[in-house]
């Protein structure tokens, strides 16, 4: 029916490279979203660093906070981003973390 060159285009190949396809499609979009279901990000404004260092203390100040996963901060920006776990940290407790570092923090 198909010369040598057409081999590729029988039934039994295309339905497995479209079950193919799907399988890596959904493991890709779980990739993408790992992560983001059960957390969420909390932006705060913090004023009074200056440095690197005020940088370090504000992190390990909010990686203190149960439920906080990450935290970063960026003196230039003035802002404070915590990745938490969905409902275990308030905002009102993370910035009294940053307080507790001796900056003035707020909800962006």
């Amino acid at each position: 029916m198909f010369t040598n060159k057409y081999k590729y285009l029988s039934i039994g190949y295309l339905s497995i490279m479209s079950v193919v396809f799907i399988i890596a499609m959904n493991v890709c979009s779980g990739l993408v979203y790992a992560g983001h279901e059960d957390g969420e990000e909390v932006v705060l404004n913090v004023e009074g660093m200056t440095c690197g260092g005020c940088e370090d203390v504000v992190k390990s100040h909010l990686l203190k906070v149960d439920g906080v996963k990450d935290a970063s901060a960026d003196c230039k920006k003035g802002k404070a981003v915590v990745k938490v776990e969905g409902g275990k940290a308030k905002a009102d407790e993370l910035i009294r973390a940053v307080e507790k570092a001796g900056f003035t923090a707020s909800k962006s």
